[in-house]
């Protein structure tokens, strides 16, 4: 027998935190294969933490990252599982069990919105909303994954996305998504550029449906060219296990002179028509503003510690907010490990 974490060897599960022990809990079989591999003459198993035997567990028995709690109707790493602390995974563990009194159903929810996880509801309700919206069975829609769903429930209505506006409007920033993506993010990102842009150029708001769409149209001409130099960036060789991993290879990626840019196209627009403060400029104005927003962030990300970050419902995605509260970016790495921008300088008023 020899099965090791971070060096240590175990006798037996109750060598794992209590954390650990809750969360392998939720990997269906993944005690009783812990117990089967410690008492094994023939299992050599060394891992560096325990969130490695977790996730090699998990995929080990399932062939997945994500373990299913039905009862819940959530899909979750056993690695993100890890991050809530016991007392969550406790509640989480009650609820799954059965518990539907009052006071467990409160508890799930407050743990659900506070670490951002999604349940089989709440990607219902994402596709009623686009069926909503009329564009459900477009084409962009017909290959779609986790994460895509992750940016549809952030969009304004959905499950993490805030106050949505008029129907209306809503349909017309989804008739524009859908004409413009090619993927389920990038609907996300037109359809909240759509948005913004109606709200913060003036008289849009006013205007006519086809004047919005021209405008909406003319920033994306404008905007795109000025990005394709944003697009290369860091790629970590593997999945950060801390924000100081990441702190350290940005610092080191921003001491060669290089920038951390975006993780597509459509993403840039996002960011710069939500959080550069973009008002229509076209050309040489519109280039300008893409570089003073990328020159602005680099200084935000040199000048400030990454202190915290939160690990995607998928456990290999992560978002770390960096630097005051007036002049805050959003880097977020992916499972693929590239790191990038996904927000600058907060949303405009």
């Amino acid at each position: 027998m020899s099965i090791s974490v971070a060096g240590r060897q175990l006798q037996n599960s109750s060598a794992l935190s209590e954390s650990g022990r809750h969360a392998l809990a939720f990997v269906d079989g993944g005690p009783q294969w812990l117990d089967w591999a410690i008492a094994s003459p023939g299992a050599h198993y060394h891992f560096p933490d325990e969130t490695a035997l977790l996730d090699g567990t998990q995929k080990g028995l399932h062939g997945s990252p994500m373990a299913l709690l039905p009862g819940l109707g959530l899909a979750v790493s056993p690695v993100k599982l890890m991050t809530l602390g016991s007392s969550d995974l406790r509640t989480l563990a009650l609820a799954e069990a059965g518990d539907a009194s009052p006071a467990v159903v409160e508890q799930v929810q407050r743990v659900l919105q506070e670490h951002r996880l999604l349940t089989a509801a709440d990607l219902r309700n994402a596709q009623a909303f686009l069926a909503s919206l009329g564009v459900a069975g477009a084409p962009v829609f017909q290959c779609i994954d986790f994460m895509d769903w992750v940016a549809l429930c952030e969009l304004p209505g959905g499950s993490f996305g805030g106050p949505a506006p008029s129907q209306p409007l809503q349909s017309e920033a989804a008739t524009f998504g859908v004409n413009q993506a090619r993927t389920p993010r990038e609907f996300a990102d037109y359809y909240r550029v759509y948005l913004h842009l109606v709200a913060h150029l003036p008289g849009l708001a006013q205007a006519s449906t086809a004047q919005r769409s021209e405008a909406a149209k003319a920033a994306l001409y404008a905007l795109l060219p000025a990005l394709l130099g944003a697009l290369d960036g860091l790629v970590l060789s593997a999945v950060p296990t801390s924000p100081a991993e990441v702190r350290m290879a940005v610092h080191n990626w921003l001491a060669m002179g290089r920038r951390i840019g975006f993780s597509r196209a459509s993403e840039g627009v996002r960011c710069i028509v939500e959080g550069a403060k973009y008002r229509g400029e076209t050309g040489a104005a519109a280039a300008r503003i893409v570089d003073t927003a990328l020159q602005q962030a680099m200084a935000v990300l040199a000048a400030n510690d990454l202190r915290s970050a939160r690990l995607g419902q998928d456990g290999a995605t992560m978002a770390a907010p960096v630097g005051p509260a007036n002049a805050q970016v959003e880097l977020q790495v992916s499972s693929a490990g590239l790191v990038s921008l996904t927000r600058l300088g907060g949303t405009d008023a």
